[in-house]
């Protein structure tokens, strides 16, 4: 084999880049003519790969009915047609009678579930998800989220999350299609999974697309967000947050309603509940709320009935945090006690000093 024979390597580096200053240069071999059916398809391989072969003559005849019949199957099963699978999970999922009659907490069918696992194989290609909707697969999604089954919302939810993800055509497609409504009202009744993936869902359809922000915004979906970021399930809190802190950054319209919303209000007094695995997360968008140092905001920070000072305080003392890796979560904190109560950054090194 060649990738045993140092020197012919060095030979085709050379070809490929510049011949060697010590040698003339080599030509390149007459390359096999390019294959235009199975029978072509052999002999360029064959070709291709004479000068690894065993010495002597290669013999090439005409291909017999069990040969090609053999590699006939081998190319199908390595080809996909992609437009054909993604029809026949279309197909499956905006079956009415079939998805509906997935009861309340019944798993799912097999086809149902392979349906969902096959467009999930494919849809993270931009291209690919945009045929899914030329080819009429967001009519899937009314079907599904009429479904009493919260597993078959899920799924639906993580779908339409990976078509829209940075993916302007099917972000502006979703919001034609009423979709991010549809998500706005899900996201205050859903629960477990499917509230988790509902939020990615609309995280994804609105995220660096400022249509899709103002519809949230006017749909009333900040008041959602806000109430989320105190809800029980902390995977929910989190992803709540997430897009908070990111609509806060990116858009004045959204940060404007959760200042008037009182956010900082819902994020302090889920922090005075105790540290948990979201704590960094809520913490990282009040910094994000006080960075401009909006005098509306610094007065509910400093409100004396929420009590942010001494939660932080307290916060600054917690176990866990005398922890490299909580790094960030203690910038967090003396970053808000620095702009919103201390007058000079060395107060809070000496604040952090003492809680140690």
């Amino acid at each position: 084999m060649s990738a045993n024979n140092p020197g012919q390597n060095n030979a085709i580096a050379g070809a490929l880049t510049f011949p060697s200053r010590s040698q003339d240069p080599q030509p390149l071999p007459e390359q096999p003519r390019q294959p235009r059916n199975l029978q072509g398809l052999l002999r360029f391989a064959m070709e291709a790969t004479k000068a690894e072969d065993a010495p002597g003559p290669s013999e090439l005849g005409p291909m017999d009915e069990e040969r090609r019949k053999f590699l006939e199957e081998a190319l199908r099963s390595l080809t996909v047609d992609v437009a054909q699978v993604l029809q026949d999970s279309i197909k499956i999922l905006s079956d009415a009678e079939k998805i509906h009659g997935i009861q309340l907490g019944e798993p799912l069918p097999e086809d149902v579930s392979n349906a969902f696992t096959t467009l999930m194989d494919f849809i993270d290609d931009m291209d690919i998800a945009n045929d899914f909707y030329k080819l009429g697969g967001f009519a899937i999604f009314p079907v599904c989220y009429g479904s009493e089954n919260e597993d078959v919302r899920a799924k639906a939810s993580f779908v339409l999350a990976e078509l829209c993800q940075n993916n302007p055509f099917c972000q502006a497609r979703a919001l034609e299609s009423g979709l991010l409504n549809v998500l706005l009202n899900l996201v205050q009744t859903e629960r477990g999974e499917a509230l988790v993936k509902c939020i990615y869902a609309i995280s994804c359809a609105c995220r660096e697309y400022p249509p899709a922000i103002t519809e949230l915004v006017s749909q009333g979906g900040c008041a959602s967000l806000a109430a989320l970021c105190a809800c029980a399930d902390p995977r929910a809190r989190t992803k709540a947050a997430f897009l908070v802190r990111h609509l806060c950054d990116h858009a004045s319209e959204a940060r404007e309603k959760f200042v008037q919303l009182n956010l900082i209000r819902t994020l302090g007094e889920q922090i005075q509940n105790g540290r948990d695995q979201t704590s960094e997360h809520l913490l990282g968008t009040m910094v994000t709320l006080v960075a401009d140092l909006d005098q509306r905001v610094l007065a509910q920070c400093r409100d004396p009935t929420l009590g942010l000072r001494g939660t932080l305080e307290k916060h600054l003392k917690h176990p866990d945090l005398k922890e490299d890796r909580f790094r960030e979560e203690i910038d967090y904190c003396q970053e808000i006690l620095c702009k919103v109560f201390l007058n000079r950054p060395d107060e809070v090194n000496n604040v952090e000093e003492a809680d140690r």
